[in-house]
């Protein structure tokens, strides 16, 4: 019988009940005590065998215990940062259908409309509860997690139990986490990063640190933390290693870096491979996180000023289609596909028929995600990323369509015309202009800004605005992206 997420714990509970599993700000639980916090849960949840639940609630052990009492219940679990814009929050839970949303009484104002769970900040276990019936199934689905789609609209991003576990499996193999290890949970819960970071931890038997939202944004507290609480393996976005690079060292117990979610300049962690390994890696959504591996202290293989996103991991089929979908030469660009038992269940939400596209079944009978990202396999089998698809670009290791940033514009009644490019600053982080012909005499970039900010979380609100008198095109009715001023960023700024 295949593993759940939970059974695989279960395993873990069984054989080191007393081994720390998870430490935050305020507490600290062992394997078998997370378990029974697991079950205090959800001996109270308002559903017992719920489908779907929206999680809102601040990164900590409690967040954990609910993750694990909602699949253990088989249901998914919907994550959203309770900061994110509400029409956006409301959004998502909505088209999920969530049964209830598991939160703290301090965002409840925020999710008026759905029935609430309320987790308190001290709770109080009840062994007699335990253990409670597990009726999580492999075939179910473990989690939601929403990604901008090929059309620009947000749509959910279906994954079960089995991929979650053989991502865990490969996450342990590739960087040999054993139960002496410490891992830092940095990561947003919108992102893929979070999934490694939590599962690839307690389904290894590891340990994850988890530091509060003040200290996750200071890296000199962030890494004050991990130092005090031993870590060995971070994870992280690109721009959390070239962050790191300008530390003057590491906490001696870190081991390992792992970036992911986009493109890793060689010349940003320098200073770093003369103290840990680090890794590059490649894995969408749709892909279930993990997919490539590309260590980056061999030194040898870059492309344009990036590391390679590396080779296949076990399990993992990474194909290079052309538009028909045939497989192009070594050395040739082409769509990067990942098969394989990773590749996500189904999609949701409102516009999840336009999305099944993306996943297509080959001549001979391969179910295939296509990813959008254009790729070239070099000689040595190491994957290169060459560029993503025209509108969408990565901000903050988050996938952003400019499409969706361009309706929300129009819709805000102050623009007529509009068009959303991204630019990389000296660093090649990403960041968004956006080039708008005002539909009134009275318009104001501080109400559309605010408008924006009830629709879009801030990372895909442009940075910079330049009002033209009507958008450039060209011949052919396109619009002429050469023709738009070019509005640069040092890498000092923001």
């Amino acid at each position: 019988m295949k593993s759940t997420i939970y059974s695989r714990f279960k395993y873990l509970v069984n054989t080191q009940p007393d081994h720390p599993a998870i430490i935050d700000e305020r507490s600290c639980v062992s394997y078998n005590g997370l378990d029974q916090l697991c079950d205090t849960l959800l001996s109270r949840f308002p559903s017992y065998v719920p489908a779907r639940v929206g999680v809102v609630m601040d990164h900590s052990v409690e967040m954990i215990a609910a993750i694990l009492a909602i699949v253990k219940a088989g249901g998914a679990f919907v994550p959203v940062e309770p900061d994110f814009p509400p029409e956006r929050m409301t959004r998502y839970l909505t088209e999920c259908g969530v049964d209830f949303v598991v939160t703290q009484e301090k965002y409840s104002s925020r999710l008026r409309g759905f029935t609430l769970f309320i987790v308190g900040p001290q709770i109080n276990v009840d062994a007699t509860l335990h253990p409670l019936p597990d009726r999580s199934v492999a075939e179910r689905p473990a989690y939601i997690m929403y990604s901008s789609s090929y059309s620009g609209y947000p749509t959910g991003v279906v994954v079960g139990n089995t991929q979650v576990v053989e991502m865990a499996d490969r996450f342990g193999k590739t960087f040999n986490v054993t139960q002496d290890d410490v891992l830092l949970q940095y990561s947003a819960c919108i992102v893929n990063i979070f999934i490694e970071e939590i599962f690839g931890t307690i389904l290894n038997g590891a340990m994850l640190a988890i530091p509060s939202a003040e200290t996750r944004n200071n890296t000199e507290r962030l890494m004050k933390f991990a130092d005090d609480q031993y870590v060995t393996i971070v994870t992280g976005f690109p721009y959390l290693m070239h962050e790191l690079n300008r530390l003057p060292s590491l906490p001696v117990t870190v081991r390992t870096l792992i970036s992911g979610g986009d493109q890793l300049a060689t010349d940003s962690i320098g200073h770093l491979l003369e103290q840990v390994t680090v890794y590059n890696t490649y894995g969408p959504t749709e892909a279930t996180c993990l997919s490539t591996c590309y260590c980056c202290n061999n030194g040898q293989t870059s492309y344009s000023g990036y590391y390679a996103r590396g080779k296949a991991l076990e399990g993992v089929e990474i194909m290079l289609l052309d538009d028909d979908l045939n497989q192009v030469a070594v050395g040739k660009e082409g769509e990067i596909c990942i098969a394989g038992n990773g590749v996500a269940d189904s999609f949701t939400g409102d516009h999840r028929n336009e999305q099944m596209s993306s996943i297509v079944i080959l001549p001979d009978g391969t179910r295939a995600a296509r990813t959008g990202d254009v790729g070239r396999m070099l000689p040595d089998g190491n994957l290169v990323l060459v560029r993503r698809k025209a509108s969408e670009v990565n901000i903050l290791g988050k996938r952003v369509v400019t499409g969706e940033v361009e309706r929300t514009l129009l819709a805000s009644g102050e623009v007529t015309e509009c068009v959303v490019e991204h630019y990389q600053d000296e660093k090649g982080a990403a960041y968004l202009v956006a080039y708008v012909v005002p539909g009134t005499q009275s318009f104001s970039l501080s109400w559309v800004k605010s408008y924006l900010a009830q629709y879009l979380p801030p990372y895909m609100i442009p940075e910079f605005f330049v009002l033209l008198r009507q958008i450039p095109v060209t011949a052919t009715g396109e619009v002429n992206t050469l023709a738009l001023p070019v509005v640069l960023k040092d890498s000092v700024a923001g």
